[in-house]
This record gives C-alpha cells, structure tokens and sequence, in this order.
C-alpha cells in the first residue's frame, strides 16, 4: 500500500470514531443523585391548584364587581367614519345662556327622541317568559326590561314578540317602536 492511502483510511477511521463517540454522547442524560431530585406530593399538587384556582376565582370577582362604562364608548362600529357629537359643546352653559332678564322654560326633548329598538332577548326562568329590549338612546347601548327608564322622558311599559313600547312621563303619546 502506498503512505497516502495509508494516511487516507487512517483519517477515514478516526473521523468514523469520532462520530460514533460524538453521537453516543449526545444520548447519555447525566445522572441525578435522587435526593437532589424534588418531589412533588400528591396532596401539594391538589395544594398548589386549589391556591391558583382561588387566585383566579378572586381575579374575576374583582372584574365583575366593576362593570364596563358603556357610556364611554364613543363610536358606532356600524358607520364607518361617522363622529358622535360632543354634547359638552352642544349645552347651554346654565342659565347665563340665555340673555340677561329673560327667563325661558328649559326646551323639552323632541317629541320623536332617537330611540332605535336594536333587537330582543328572551330568558325563560321559571317557565315565565321575560323579554329585554336592547335600544340605542341617544348614542347610548339600553338593556332594558319592564319599568325601566329609557332616556330621560321615556319608560317601558311593554315589551312585545316584535315591538317595545315606551310611555311618555311628560304626558304625551306612547311611542312604539318595531323590530325591523
């Protein structure tokens, strides 16, 4: 044979014992003494979820006792572009509004307000049907059932399969309004 062919296989069977060596030692896991091994019982593991499920428990009831401020939502996901009018700027500034001398009784609403029925609920508890209409009043998201106010001037005084209708409190006609 000739030396080259010699340091060839030479080289050939250290690289071949390298990676045999390389890849059984990528497989070995070191040994861990047992007592630095740390054991988790049966009865701190039900511990330990009980303390999370308590944790998460009171995150929650602390959400639900602060609702959502619906009236702070100050767009209409529906129009694209559109702007709710600041009703800061549109209010007189009390009563040096007017001139100086003249009193003049506060404008009531319009007797048609922007009350739009948005759709309706139903909850059969006890085998009683109770409905909830959702309106928009004013820019303002309404969940409302019998007897609630609706606005300023307004109250329900019956809820329909199709319809609400809504009592006037300054005397005028009821208003009905129907689920489109």
């Amino acid at each position: 044979m000739d030396s080259s062919r010699t340091a060839v296989m030479a080289v050939g069977v250290n690289l071949i014992a390298v990676w045999v060596v390389a890849a059984a030692g990528g497989r070995a896991t070191p040994q861990v003494p047992p007592h630095a091994a740390a054991r988790l019982t049966q009865e701190q593991a039900v511990d330990e979820a009980r303390g999370t499920l308590r944790a998460a428990t009171a995150r929650l009831k602390a959400h639900r006792r602060q609702p959502p401020d619906l009236r702070s939502v100050a767009r209409d996901p529906f129009q694209f572009g559109a702007r709710r009018p600041d009703a800061r700027a549109a209010a007189p500034a009390g009563p040096a509004a007017g001139a100086a001398g003249t009193s003049r009784p506060p404008a009531l609403e319009p007797a048609a307000p922007e009350i739009v029925l948005q759709g309706l609920a139903e909850d059969h508890a006890g085998g009683t049907v109770v409905r909830t209409a959702i309106l928009s009043a004013g820019g303002d998201l309404v969940l409302a059932t019998l007897g609630m106010p609706v606005g300023s001037r307004y109250r329900v005084v019956a809820i329909g399969a199709d319809h609400v209708e809504l009592e006037d409190a300054a005397g005028g006609p009821r208003l009905t309004l129907w689920l489109r």
